[in-house]
């Protein structure tokens, strides 16, 4: 990542005595803290490597890559601000860094750095670090992520990856994460022009979202492939997803309130009794009509920031965008992606006949994007084994 001035349960058992209770917990590769209201969607292959008896500290380290995950919770009596809080764990390691920045990231003070420092390795440590008033308790949590010196640079995207999955409170799961925020924080909106069911729609976006959401494409697709043979391959894909969902919801807000506003009423007209059946109908054929091009990026998967103005677009890139969309106008979505079809669809929780796969306790009729005119509720005979789908969860 170039920084810019200015811008700057599948589960894991933690081993703790049974008397005792901790707030932390492991859900499938998740880090999530109750009691102080943050996680963290970590890549993966982290295991617990040690923690404090009172929880405010725990170290985790990856099983297959030289990286470490540092976690430290400060009561504010202890540093009042994100920056303080940076700064004092980082001169307890004898860190050294060019310098710490503040910034605003889901409306709280943050601070960011890159770090070095020889206490962590006989080789010496170089990583990132960050930190974050949370907002539901006056707490600083600092976050370290870090490799040997001289296995750094190979596994930087991998440990941008890790923090950037961090959330603080509900709707971050929703917005873009706390390095992406801090690199890409344009404040000039860009017009576009959107053409959907004959309705002309004029929104925006801001001016660098194409080019922050590519960046999480490309740093996602990066940790992807570290886990191609892997055993934990299905869980990479799904996480690779999950990223981007995250990181589009928010970019697309703007554009998907504008879309309601311009389809809502013709929508309410087709189907009174559930309107977003008939707003489903109209976004499919839009997306449908695209022009099919595969991307020639290393991840081949194009952001939706391009999609929606353009650019390139094939069945995953189409069935995230409608799925984003579909999640703003308050129906619960699903990607369903499948490595032997080689293709993706997307499933809606919406009472529609046709084909459907059962997700929790919830069906998803699918939705096919790429064949011109196909209906909701159908997909080709050759793709209808529901069991070689994988679905992705969203939040």
């Amino acid at each position: 990542m170039t920084r810019r001035k200015n811008k700057s349960q599948a589960y894991l058992f933690i081993l703790f005595p049974l008397l005792i209770l901790f707030s932390l917990r492991l859900s499938a590769e998740e880090v999530i803290d109750n009691d102080y209201g943050w996680s963290l969607d970590v890549p993966e292959g982290f295991k617990v490597a040690g923690y404090t008896p009172d929880g405010m500290s725990y170290q985790f380290k990856h099983d297959r890559l030289p990286v470490d995950l540092v976690m430290k919770l400060y009561p504010d009596s202890i540093y009042p601000e994100a920056i303080d809080a940076l700064d004092g764990t980082l001169k307890k390691l004898s860190a050294t860094t060019d310098n710490i920045d503040s910034f605003t990231w889901r409306y709280t003070n943050c601070a960011i750095c890159q770090f070095e420092t020889k206490i962590l390795s006989q080789k010496g440590s170089n990583g990132w670090g960050v930190s974050v008033t949370l907002p539901e308790k006056q707490t600083q949590l600092v976050l370290l992520c870090y490799a040997d010196s001289d296995k750094a640079d190979a596994v930087q995207q991998f440990i941008i990856s890790t923090i950037n999955s961090l959330c603080v409170d509900r709707g971050s799961y929703f917005c873009p994460g706390i390095i992406t925020s801090y690199g890409f924080n344009s404040k000039t909106d860009r017009k576009i022009e959107l053409s959907i069911n004959g309705k002309k729609i004029i929104t925006t976006v801001k001016e660098d979202d194409a080019e922050a959401a590519q960046f999480v494409v490309d740093l996602e697709w990066s940790v992807l492939k570290l886990y191609a043979g892997n055993e934990k391959w299905k869980e990479a894909w799904q996480r690779y997803y999950k990223m981007i969902f995250r990181d589009s919801y928010g970019r697309l807000s703007r554009v998907a309130f504008d879309i309601n506003c311009a389809l809502m009423p013709e929508a309410q007209k087709k189907n009174s009794r559930n309107p977003n059946i008939a707003m489903n109908e109209m976004l499919l054929g839009w997306v449908q009509n695209f022009d099919y091009t595969r991307e020639q990026n290393s991840s081949d998967f194009n952001n939706l920031i391009s999609v929606i103005t353009g650019g390139g677009s094939d069945c995953d890139s189409r069935s995230m965008l409608l799925c984003v969309l579909m999640e703003q106008f308050g129906t619960k979505s699903t990607l369903f992606i499948s490595d032997i079809y080689k293709h993706a669809v997307y499933g809606l929780d919406l009472d529609i006949n046709g084909a459907k796969i059962q997700v929790g306790e919830k069906w998803f009729v699918l939705n096919e994007t790429t064949a011109k005119g196909v209906k909701p509720g159908l997909i080709a005979q050759d793709h209808s084994e529901t069991e070689k789908w994988i679905p992705v969860v969203l939040p």
